[in-house]
C-alpha cells in the first residue's frame, strides 16, 4: 500500500507551533485543522547579497564572499470551522479554531515550517512573527465562521534544514583503518560530527585536498568513554561522554589547536579516511550532517 504522501505531486506545507500542535496548510490533508494557505511570498529562495571590494585601479569589481540575509515569509491563511463534532456550532467551532492558531505563534519563539516534495522528501525551517496579523475583509467572522489573515513571519536562518545524514564505520576486520562516507544532498556546504567510541585514539581525515592527508587526532578514549566533535567553526566542541559522567567533559582543549578546515561540498559525496590506535573489533565511528539548501524543495 502507498502512503497517502507519496499518492499526490501537491507540496505539502505543515507548520508545528508553539504548543506543538500541527497545522496543516497546503497539499495533502490542508485543512484538516480548519486553516490553509491561500497565498505566500518570499518561501522560495534565501536573500543572498555579494560582498565585493572596488579600486581606482581596477576595472569592475573583486569577489570577497556571499552572505545570505534573514527570509521574511509573507503569506495569507483562511480560517474556517471543522466541522469534525455536529455537536458544535459553526461559529464556536471557528473560534476555538480561530483561537488555537494565533496562541501557537509569537514574536519571540519561532515556530517549524515543513515542505514536502514527494520527490525531494522534507525540508525544515524556522520563522517567529515579525508583525500583527492583519484581517482581511470588513465582515464580522462570527457571521459566517469564516475569516482571512495576512500574516508576516522571519526566518533569521534563512536555510532550509534537511533530516540527519548518518553514516557507519566499524573495525570489524580488526585492522585500526578504514573509510566512512560523509554525504552531503543540498547547495550550501556542511559541516560534518563524529561520534566514536573508545578505547583508543582516534584520527580523522579533514579534506582539504591536496596529495598529503591532513589527519586530525582525537584525545585518547578510555574503554567505556565516547567522544562527539562539532567540527562547524561557529559552535567547533569535543565533548567525552562516560556512565559515569553522562553529562560530558569538555576535551576540545586536548585536541591542542587542531581542528578541521575544510566543509564537506554542496552536492557531495566524500570519503573520510579514520585510523584508531589501542581499538578493538568493535571500534566504530557516526558521521552525521545536517545538510542544508537555499530552497524548500
Amino acid at each position: 500500500m502507498t502512503h497517502p504522501l507519496l499518492n499526490v505531486h501537491d507540496t505539502k506545507v505543515v507548520v508545528w507551533d508553539v504548543n506543538g500542535r500541527v497545522w496543516h496548510l497546503s497539499g495533502a490533508n490542508a485543512g484538516h485543522e480548519g486553516v490553509r494557505l491561500s497565498k505566500q511570498a518570499g518561501f522560495m529562495f534565501a536573500p543572498v547579497q555579494l560582498l565585493v571590494s572596488e579600486g581606482a585601479r581596477q576595472d569592475g569589481a573583486t569577489f570577497q564572499r556571499s552572505v545570505r540575509a534573514k527570509k521574511e515569509w509573507d503569506f495569507l491563511i483562511l480560517i474556517s470551522a471543522v466541522g469534525k463534532n455536529a455537536a458544535i456550532g459553526p461559529v464556536r467551532d471557528f473560534l476555538a479554531v480561530h483561537d488555537a492558531w494565533f496562541r501557537g505563534w509569537s514574536t519571540d519563539k519561532p515556530v517549524t515550517i515543513g515542505y514536502f516534495t514527494r520527490h525531494q522528501g522534507w525540508r525544515f525551517q524556522q520563522a517567529q512573527l515579525d508583525a500583527a496579523p492583519e484581517p482581511i475583509g470588513e465582515i464580522d467572522p462570527a457571521r459566517n465562521a469564516f475569516a482571512a489573515y495576512k500574516m508576516s513571519a522571519t526566518a533569521m536562518d534563512p536555510l532550509e534544514h534537511h533530516f540527519e545524514e548518518t553514516s557507519v564505520w566499524t573495525d570489524t576486520a580488526g585492522i585500526g583503518e578504514g573509510v566512512v562516507r560523509a554525504r552531503n544532498a543540498a547547495d550550501q556546504p556542511a559541516w560534518p560530527r563524529y561520534t566514536m567510541n573508545g578505547p583508543g585514539r582516534w584520527s580523522i581525515l579533514d579534506p582539504v585536498g591536496g596529495d598529503t592527508p591532513r589527519l586530525v587526532q582525537t584525545p585518547v578514549l578510555q574503554a567505556g568513554e565516547t567522544l562527539r566533535i562539532d567540527t562547524h567553526p561557529r559552535h567547533r566542541t569535543a565533548r567525552v561522554y562516560s556512565a559515569g559522567n553522562p553529562s560530558g567533559r569538555n576535551v576540545w582543549a586536548q585536541l591542542a589547536g587542531r581542528h578541521w578546515m575544510a566543509s564537506l561540498p554542496a552536492w557531495s559525496s566524500t570519503d573520510i579516511t579514520v585510523t584508531v590506535q589501542g581499538g578493538t573489533t568493535e571500534s566504530s565511528l557516526i558521521v552525521s550532517s545536517t545538510p542544508r539548501s537555499s530552497r524548500p524543495f
